[in-house]
């Protein structure tokens, strides 16, 4: 009998502007593993998390609300392998990923989980620069509308956007300091199966790739992801990873990418067997 995969589409609202990208890269994940004698059968998360029964040996979710990673976590305890685990996909929200970042050891700036509808104990900016530059975001999951990272320097900035969070129903904010240079994009997935990255302007030096590389590996490692993707600032030959994230759209290298997921995931299944 040949193994069974099921792949979970991202909820909409956690996909803005990038619907079809989103989708276009694990209906291209889900075709190499056809290709491999994979029986494939795609889901929307709504539908998924309903709870109808689950067939499948491997699930390949793009899914982050709630309600999806917790039928998810359900499905992996029952012996499917998941890329990436309803944990991971956690692990990427902003009051998990700062802790984890740190746990990896990479270079990372420094920032704070603050409450966005309390008063601000400014105690807890202590140890951030705030004429040098912060940035406000919210404390749940990535950016989801442009005003969902805003830029401050002074207290009374950081005061504004906290209000203007909380008015929204956001109850928390992540304050992380600045940090000036080049944003470079990247693209990574488990088992060294893909590495690449991509600068809006001239290429990145060879031993800063194989720096951030490793870094982004670790990163991985200590959230648990698999296929993922995230920003970091180049400055000189230094850099700061700022954000990180479980399952991007891979748009710049969709195609190599989903066949290097395929090859992870087929990896991962036989090693379970």
């Amino acid at each position: 009998m040949s193994n069974r995969a099921l792949g979970i589409y991202r909820e909409p609202e956690f996909s803005p502007g990038k619907v079809e990208a989103d989708a276009a890269i694990l209906d291209a994940t889900m075709a190499e593993l056809k290709r491999e004698g994979v029986e494939i059968q795609t889901v929307d998360a709504i539908s998924f998390a309903s709870g109808s029964p689950i067939r499948a040996d491997l699930v390949l979710p793009m899914c982050q609300g709630p309600r999806a990673l917790k039928r998810l976590a359900e499905v992996e305890q029952a012996g499917a392998i998941a890329i990436n685990s309803a944990l991971s996909i956690r692990n990427c929200y902003r009051d998990l990923l700062a802790p984890g970042l740190e746990r990896a050891g990479v270079p990372t700036p420094a920032g704070v989980l603050i409450a966005a509808e309390a008063p601000l104990d400014v105690r807890k900016l202590a140890g951030l620069d705030l004429p040098a530059g912060v940035f406000v975001k919210r404390g749940d999951m990535h950016a989801l509308a442009p005003e969902d990272v805003q830029r401050a320097s002074d207290r009374v900035e950081v005061d504004a956007i906290l209000e203007d969070f909380a008015r929204r129903g956001i109850r928390f904010a992540y304050v992380q300091q600045e940090v000036v240079g080049r944003v470079i994009k990247f693209y990574g997935v488990g088992g060294n199966s893909h590495f690449s990255v991509h600068p809006e302007d001239e290429e990145v030096a060879e031993a800063a790739v194989r720096e951030l590389s490793e870094a982004a590996s670790s990163a991985a490692s200590a959230l648990g992801l698999e296929a993922w993707g995230g920003d970091a600032v180049l400055s000189g030959d230094r850099f700061a990873i700022i954000d990180f994230n479980d399952w991007p759209s891979f748009s710049r290298v969709r195609g190599p990418a989903a066949r290097a997921i395929a090859r992870r995931a087929i990896s991962l299944l036989g090693r379970s067997r």
